[in-house]
Protein backbone atom coordinates (compact mmCIF):
# COMPACT_ATOMS: atom_id res chain seq x y z
CA UNK A 1 0.00 0.00 0.00
CA UNK A 2 1.22 3.46 -0.88
CA UNK A 3 1.22 6.12 1.88
CA UNK A 4 -1.09 9.09 1.67
CA UNK A 5 0.52 12.35 0.62
CA UNK A 6 -0.04 13.73 4.13
CA UNK A 7 1.65 10.71 5.70
CA UNK A 8 4.60 11.01 3.35
CA UNK A 9 5.06 14.75 3.85
CA UNK A 10 5.30 14.18 7.60
CA UNK A 11 8.34 11.95 6.99
CA UNK A 12 10.16 14.30 4.58
CA UNK A 13 12.28 16.16 7.19
CA UNK A 14 13.57 12.90 8.64
CA UNK A 15 14.24 11.42 5.19
CA UNK A 16 15.99 14.59 4.14
CA UNK A 17 18.30 14.66 7.16
CA UNK A 18 19.20 11.01 6.66
CA UNK A 19 20.08 11.29 2.99
CA UNK A 20 21.98 14.58 3.37
CA UNK A 21 24.14 12.85 5.97
CA UNK A 22 24.50 9.62 3.96
CA UNK A 23 25.71 11.37 0.82
CA UNK A 24 27.47 14.25 2.64
CA UNK A 25 25.43 16.86 0.82
CA UNK A 26 25.20 20.55 1.59
CA UNK A 27 21.58 21.69 1.08
CA UNK A 28 20.73 24.73 -0.99
CA UNK A 29 17.48 26.34 -2.04
CA UNK A 30 14.31 24.36 -2.78
CA UNK A 31 13.41 23.98 -6.45
CA UNK A 32 9.81 24.66 -7.34
CA UNK A 33 7.78 22.80 -9.92
CA UNK A 34 7.11 19.33 -8.56
CA UNK A 35 3.55 18.81 -7.34
CA UNK A 36 4.28 15.60 -5.41
CA UNK A 37 8.00 15.77 -4.68
CA UNK A 38 10.46 17.64 -2.50
CA UNK A 39 13.36 18.90 -4.66
CA UNK A 40 16.32 21.03 -3.68
CA UNK A 41 19.66 22.17 -4.98
CA UNK A 42 22.58 20.52 -3.18
CA UNK A 43 26.36 20.52 -3.30
CA UNK A 44 28.18 17.19 -3.15
CA UNK A 45 31.18 16.45 -0.96
CA UNK A 46 33.50 17.08 -3.92
CA UNK A 47 31.90 20.45 -4.67
CA UNK A 48 29.61 19.55 -7.57
CA UNK A 49 26.16 21.07 -7.93
CA UNK A 50 23.39 18.45 -8.00
CA UNK A 51 19.69 18.01 -7.35
CA UNK A 52 18.19 15.96 -4.54
CA UNK A 53 14.71 14.67 -5.30
CA UNK A 54 12.43 13.02 -2.75
CA UNK A 55 9.38 11.79 -4.61
CA UNK A 56 6.05 10.95 -3.07
CA UNK A 57 5.96 7.14 -3.36
CA UNK A 58 3.44 6.23 -6.02
CA UNK A 59 3.04 3.84 -8.89
CA UNK A 60 4.05 6.15 -11.73
CA UNK A 61 7.33 7.21 -10.09
CA UNK A 62 8.39 3.75 -8.93
CA UNK A 63 10.86 3.11 -11.77
CA UNK A 64 12.12 6.59 -12.55
CA UNK A 65 15.64 5.62 -11.49
CA UNK A 66 15.61 2.53 -13.72
CA UNK A 67 14.72 4.63 -16.77
CA UNK A 68 17.35 7.27 -16.05
CA UNK A 69 19.95 4.57 -15.50
CA UNK A 70 19.02 2.97 -18.84
CA UNK A 71 19.26 6.28 -20.73
CA UNK A 72 22.56 7.10 -18.97
CA UNK A 73 22.43 10.82 -19.62
CA UNK A 74 21.75 10.51 -23.34
CA UNK A 75 18.95 13.05 -23.78
CA UNK A 76 17.91 12.81 -20.14
CA UNK A 77 19.19 14.17 -16.87
CA UNK A 78 21.90 11.88 -15.48
CA UNK A 79 21.20 9.75 -12.42
CA UNK A 80 24.04 10.15 -9.90
CA UNK A 81 22.80 7.92 -7.08
CA UNK A 82 19.76 6.23 -5.55
CA UNK A 83 19.15 5.80 -1.84
CA UNK A 84 19.48 2.02 -1.27
CA UNK A 85 16.80 2.21 1.42
CA UNK A 86 14.34 4.32 -0.58
CA UNK A 87 14.08 4.10 -4.40
CA UNK A 88 12.09 7.35 -4.43
CA UNK A 89 15.13 9.35 -3.24
CA UNK A 90 17.36 10.29 -6.16
CA UNK A 91 20.52 12.34 -6.59
CA UNK A 92 20.46 13.90 -10.04
CA UNK A 93 22.51 16.00 -12.38
CA UNK A 94 21.74 19.73 -12.07
CA UNK A 95 20.43 21.34 -15.26
CA UNK A 96 21.80 24.85 -15.67
CA UNK A 97 20.21 27.26 -16.52
CA UNK A 98 17.24 24.88 -16.13
CA UNK A 99 14.72 26.94 -18.09
CA UNK A 100 11.71 24.82 -19.06
CA UNK A 101 10.96 24.39 -22.74
CA UNK A 102 7.32 25.34 -22.10
CA UNK A 103 8.51 28.74 -20.86
CA UNK A 104 10.54 29.58 -23.97
CA UNK A 105 7.90 31.74 -25.56
CA UNK A 106 10.61 33.32 -27.71
CA UNK A 107 10.90 30.05 -29.64
CA UNK A 108 8.25 29.16 -32.24
CA UNK A 109 6.02 26.26 -31.24
CA UNK A 110 7.33 24.24 -34.19
CA UNK A 111 10.90 24.60 -32.91
CA UNK A 112 9.90 23.55 -29.41
CA UNK A 113 8.07 20.54 -30.80
CA UNK A 114 11.11 19.55 -32.83
CA UNK A 115 13.41 19.84 -29.81
CA UNK A 116 11.21 17.67 -27.61
CA UNK A 117 10.40 15.09 -30.29
CA UNK A 118 14.07 14.71 -31.19
CA UNK A 119 14.92 14.07 -27.54
CA UNK A 120 12.17 11.46 -27.29
CA UNK A 121 13.28 9.56 -30.39
CA UNK A 122 16.75 9.36 -28.86
CA UNK A 123 15.36 7.98 -25.60
CA UNK A 124 13.25 5.43 -27.44
CA UNK A 125 16.25 4.19 -29.40
CA UNK A 126 18.50 4.17 -26.34
CA UNK A 127 16.00 2.15 -24.32
CA UNK A 128 15.79 -0.65 -26.88
CA UNK A 129 12.98 -1.56 -29.25
CA UNK A 130 11.12 -4.70 -30.16
CA UNK A 131 8.32 -5.91 -32.38
CA UNK A 132 4.91 -5.95 -30.67
CA UNK A 133 4.89 -9.74 -30.81
CA UNK A 134 7.89 -9.71 -28.51
CA UNK A 135 11.56 -10.42 -29.01
CA UNK A 136 14.41 -11.87 -27.01
CA UNK A 137 17.06 -9.87 -28.85
CA UNK A 138 19.49 -7.73 -26.82
CA UNK A 139 17.85 -4.58 -28.21
CA UNK A 140 14.42 -5.45 -26.82
CA UNK A 141 13.19 -3.25 -23.96
CA UNK A 142 13.05 -4.99 -20.63
CA UNK A 143 13.26 -4.16 -16.97
CA UNK A 144 10.79 -3.49 -14.18
CA UNK A 145 8.50 -1.22 -16.20
CA UNK A 146 4.77 -1.58 -16.54
CA UNK A 147 3.21 -1.99 -19.97
CA UNK A 148 1.34 0.90 -21.56
CA UNK A 149 -1.33 -1.60 -22.59
CA UNK A 150 -2.03 -2.65 -19.01
CA UNK A 151 -2.19 0.92 -17.72
CA UNK A 152 -4.44 2.25 -20.47
CA UNK A 153 -6.78 -0.74 -20.17
CA UNK A 154 -7.33 0.34 -16.57
CA UNK A 155 -7.89 3.91 -17.76
CA UNK A 156 -10.51 2.71 -20.24
CA UNK A 157 -12.58 1.25 -17.41
CA UNK A 158 -12.08 4.37 -15.32
CA UNK A 159 -13.10 6.81 -18.05
CA UNK A 160 -16.33 4.91 -18.63
CA UNK A 161 -17.09 4.73 -14.91
CA UNK A 162 -16.26 8.39 -14.25
CA UNK A 163 -18.26 9.57 -17.25
CA UNK A 164 -21.31 7.65 -15.94
CA UNK A 165 -20.92 8.92 -12.40
CA UNK A 166 -19.72 12.48 -12.83
CA UNK A 167 -20.38 13.55 -16.43
CA UNK A 168 -23.48 11.85 -17.85
CA UNK A 169 -23.93 14.75 -20.26
CA UNK A 170 -20.65 14.06 -22.07
CA UNK A 171 -20.81 12.79 -25.65
CA UNK A 172 -21.35 9.06 -25.09
CA UNK A 173 -20.01 8.15 -28.51
CA UNK A 174 -16.77 10.02 -27.91
CA UNK A 175 -16.37 8.43 -24.48
CA UNK A 176 -16.87 4.97 -26.01
CA UNK A 177 -14.43 5.75 -28.80
CA UNK A 178 -11.76 6.94 -26.36
CA UNK A 179 -12.21 3.89 -24.15
CA UNK A 180 -11.84 1.63 -27.18
CA UNK A 181 -8.71 3.50 -28.27
CA UNK A 182 -7.21 3.09 -24.81
CA UNK A 183 -7.81 -0.65 -25.09
CA UNK A 184 -6.68 -1.28 -28.67
CA UNK A 185 -4.06 1.36 -29.57
CA UNK A 186 -1.22 -0.19 -27.55
CA UNK A 187 -1.67 -3.57 -29.24
CA UNK A 188 -1.50 -2.11 -32.75
CA UNK A 189 1.85 -0.38 -32.27
CA UNK A 190 4.54 -1.13 -34.83
CA UNK A 191 7.19 -1.36 -32.11
CA UNK A 192 7.56 -1.21 -28.35
CA UNK A 193 9.98 1.10 -26.56
CA UNK A 194 10.61 2.48 -23.08
CA UNK A 195 8.43 5.58 -23.17
CA UNK A 196 9.05 8.63 -21.02
CA UNK A 197 5.45 8.55 -19.84
CA UNK A 198 5.08 12.25 -19.01
CA UNK A 199 6.67 13.97 -22.00
CA UNK A 200 5.20 17.42 -21.57
CA UNK A 201 7.33 20.49 -22.40
CA UNK A 202 7.60 21.36 -18.72
CA UNK A 203 9.77 18.26 -18.34
CA UNK A 204 12.38 19.45 -20.84
CA UNK A 205 15.07 21.71 -19.34
CA UNK A 206 17.87 23.79 -20.82
CA UNK A 207 21.26 22.48 -19.74
CA UNK A 208 24.98 22.97 -20.29
CA UNK A 209 26.10 19.41 -21.05
CA UNK A 210 23.46 19.21 -23.74
CA UNK A 211 21.21 22.04 -24.97
CA UNK A 212 18.12 20.27 -23.61
CA UNK A 213 17.51 17.30 -21.30
CA UNK A 214 14.33 15.58 -20.16
CA UNK A 215 13.47 15.03 -16.51
CA UNK A 216 10.81 13.29 -14.40
CA UNK A 217 10.04 10.17 -16.43
CA UNK A 218 7.11 7.93 -15.58
CA UNK A 219 8.40 5.06 -17.69
CA UNK A 220 6.50 2.20 -19.26
CA UNK A 221 7.05 -0.17 -22.17
CA UNK A 222 4.84 0.28 -25.19
CA UNK A 223 3.81 2.40 -28.15
CA UNK A 224 6.13 5.40 -28.68
CA UNK A 225 3.25 7.49 -30.05
CA UNK A 226 1.80 7.44 -26.51
CA UNK A 227 4.48 9.98 -25.54
CA UNK A 228 3.56 12.62 -28.11
CA UNK A 229 0.08 13.88 -27.24
CA UNK A 230 1.18 16.19 -24.36
CA UNK A 231 3.53 17.98 -26.74
CA UNK A 232 0.77 18.59 -29.28
CA UNK A 233 -1.44 20.45 -26.81
CA UNK A 234 1.08 21.96 -24.37
CA UNK A 235 3.90 23.66 -26.30
CA UNK A 236 1.27 26.34 -26.51
CA UNK A 237 -2.50 26.05 -26.60
CA UNK A 238 -3.48 25.18 -30.20
CA UNK A 239 -7.14 25.67 -29.37
CA UNK A 240 -6.54 29.40 -28.72
CA UNK A 241 -5.44 29.95 -32.31
CA UNK A 242 -7.85 31.27 -34.91
CA UNK A 243 -7.80 27.99 -36.84
CA UNK A 244 -7.03 25.25 -34.31
CA UNK A 245 -7.63 22.43 -36.80
CA UNK A 246 -4.91 23.82 -39.07
CA UNK A 247 -2.50 24.30 -36.16
CA UNK A 248 -3.12 20.78 -34.89
CA UNK A 249 -2.71 19.33 -38.36
CA UNK A 250 0.64 21.07 -38.79
CA UNK A 251 1.85 19.86 -35.41
CA UNK A 252 0.82 16.28 -36.09
CA UNK A 253 2.61 16.36 -39.44
CA UNK A 254 5.76 17.80 -37.86
CA UNK A 255 5.84 15.18 -35.11
CA UNK A 256 5.24 12.42 -37.64
CA UNK A 257 8.15 13.71 -39.72
CA UNK A 258 10.54 13.86 -36.74
CA UNK A 259 9.54 10.58 -35.08
CA UNK A 260 8.28 8.40 -37.93
CA UNK A 261 5.01 7.78 -36.09
CA UNK A 262 1.82 8.11 -38.21
CA UNK A 263 -0.14 11.33 -37.86
CA UNK A 264 -3.46 9.53 -37.36
CA UNK A 265 -1.95 7.45 -34.58
CA UNK A 266 -0.62 10.51 -32.75
CA UNK A 267 -4.04 12.17 -33.12
CA UNK A 268 -5.77 9.06 -31.80
CA UNK A 269 -3.62 9.11 -28.67
CA UNK A 270 -4.50 12.81 -28.25
CA UNK A 271 -8.19 11.91 -28.35
CA UNK A 272 -7.83 9.01 -25.94
CA UNK A 273 -5.80 10.94 -23.39
CA UNK A 274 -7.91 14.09 -23.55
CA UNK A 275 -11.14 12.16 -23.01
CA UNK A 276 -9.51 10.22 -20.17
CA UNK A 277 -8.69 13.54 -18.48
CA UNK A 278 -12.12 15.14 -18.98
CA UNK A 279 -14.30 13.17 -16.51
CA UNK A 280 -11.36 13.12 -14.09
CA UNK A 281 -11.51 16.94 -14.06
CA UNK A 282 -15.23 16.84 -13.38
CA UNK A 283 -14.69 14.35 -10.56
CA UNK A 284 -12.26 16.84 -9.00
CA UNK A 285 -14.81 19.66 -9.06
CA UNK A 286 -13.85 21.33 -12.35
CA UNK A 287 -16.78 20.71 -14.71
CA UNK A 288 -15.81 23.62 -16.96
CA UNK A 289 -12.34 22.17 -17.52
CA UNK A 290 -13.88 18.78 -18.28
CA UNK A 291 -16.28 20.18 -20.86
CA UNK A 292 -13.50 22.20 -22.49
CA UNK A 293 -11.28 19.13 -22.68
CA UNK A 294 -14.06 17.12 -24.32
CA UNK A 295 -14.45 19.82 -26.98
CA UNK A 296 -10.74 19.61 -27.68
CA UNK A 297 -10.92 15.83 -27.90
CA UNK A 298 -13.72 16.08 -30.45
CA UNK A 299 -11.45 18.11 -32.72
CA UNK A 300 -8.44 15.79 -32.40
CA UNK A 301 -10.77 12.86 -33.06
CA UNK A 302 -11.76 14.36 -36.41
CA UNK A 303 -8.09 14.64 -37.31
CA UNK A 304 -7.52 11.04 -36.26
CA UNK A 305 -10.04 9.93 -38.90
Amino acid sequence: MWPTEQEWRATVPQRLRRVLDRWQLTPGRPIDGGSVSHVLDVTTADGRSAVLKLSFPHREAEHEAAALRRWDGHGAVRLLDVDPDDPFVLLLERCVPGVRLVDRDDLPAAERLTIAATLLTGLWDRGGTSEPSGSSSPSSPSGPFERVADVTAEWADLVEERARRFAPGFDEGLVRRAAELLRVLPGSARRYVVVHGDANPGNVLAAERSPWLVIDPKPMIGDPAYDLSPLVVQVDDPFRHGDPARVLGERLALLADVTGEPTDRIAAWCTARLVEAAPWSVSRGAPGDGADTMARAALTDRLAG
